[in-house]
């Protein structure tokens, strides 16, 4: 085979899956848009404060009600999974994060196509970087999700410590959970909009056990499971909670510590291997000049 019917065969094979797509994208039954609750507030503040997304944020939009109705039912809940660790980034729905990684596939293996053909049929460019384009929402998605949680483990032991004080001066749990919230309005991080939503399921009538299990899901990291199991037990038993809050900031503030003392201790082994290396070129450039000079003088 050729050279020129081999780049037919490629264009052909690309064409046809292109064509398929689309009719498949087509033929998707489409749902009614939904710019109403957390989803829709969150969109709209992306729109407002980003204008990159607002640009390519329609043809999202679009492809995304089209593959609707293409979605497993393991694959929306996996992504609403992953949509609900990053507190619903930018009010993307599963169907949208698909959107993304169709719209990324087609971009990146246009352009590595387009590269390909100009360095003398080098094809893979195109499939690889189509590849890439398609897996890269969803690890940006897991980057996110990952320094949200971050976020949210530091931040814990503070809350908790302004949980038991206001706690202790007489307030009950939702108002200490509206005090922080409140005084935190300027400022607001991952933790105190997850204590907010708690806040809201409070209002609407769901029991603290129910809004506090709903926060440990939200936000899976130890120090936010160590809370609720402390609030949750404290009320079974009828323990003062700002006691149980104020051992439990205690023991948070030991377990950050021990981490830090762990992560420092593999960042000095992880850098012995770089200073050999760097004590081995020092000693090239001193003694490599040297035995050179040593060699000519021999000779």
């Amino acid at each position: 085979m050729t050279l020129g019917q081999l780049h037919l065969l490629a264009v052909s094979t690309l064409g046809l899956a292109l064509a398929t797509l689309a009719y498949a994208v087509g033929s998707a039954p489409v749902p009614p848009p939904e710019r109403l609750g957390l989803r829709g507030y969150k969109r709209t503040s992306a729109l407002r404060d980003s204008a990159p997304f607002s640009l390519f944020e329609p043809t999202m939009r679009y492809i995304g009600r089209r593959v609707h109705g293409l979605l497993s039912p393991e694959l929306r809940a996996r992504l609403e999974k992953q949509l609900t660790l990053t507190g619903n980034l930018a009010g993307l729905r599963p169907e949208e994060v698909v959107a993304l990684a169709i719209m990324c596939a087609v971009s990146l293996g246009t352009l590595g196509g387009v590269y390909g053909y100009h360095r003398d049929g080098a094809l893979f460019f195109g499939p690889l970087l189509g590849v890439l384009g398609a897996i890269a929402p969803s690890l940006y998605l897991a980057s996110v999700a990952q320094e949200r949680l971050r976020q949210i483990a530091l931040s814990t032991p503070q809350i908790v410590d302004l949980l038991a004080l206001s706690l202790g001066a007489g307030l009950d749990f939702p108002g200490a959970l509206r005090q922080i919230v409140d005084r935190a309005v300027q400022c607001p991080d991952a933790l105190h909009e997850e204590l907010q939503l708690v806040l809201q399921d409070l209002s609407i009538g769901r029991t603290r056990r129910r809004a506090l299990s709903d926060l440990a899901v939200r936000a899976p990291c130890e120090p936010i499971r160590d809370l609720v199991s402390a609030v949750t037990q404290a009320e079974e038993q009828g323990t003062p909670l700002a006691e149980v809050l104020r051992i439990q900031a205690h023991m948070a503030r030991l377990r950050r510590t021990t981490r830090a003392e762990e992560s420092a201790a593999k960042a000095a082994t992880s850098m012995l291997l770089p200073l050999v290396l760097l004590f081995v070129s020092v000693l090239i450039l001193i003694i490599g000049p040297m035995m050179l000079r040593l060699k000519e003088q021999l000779a």
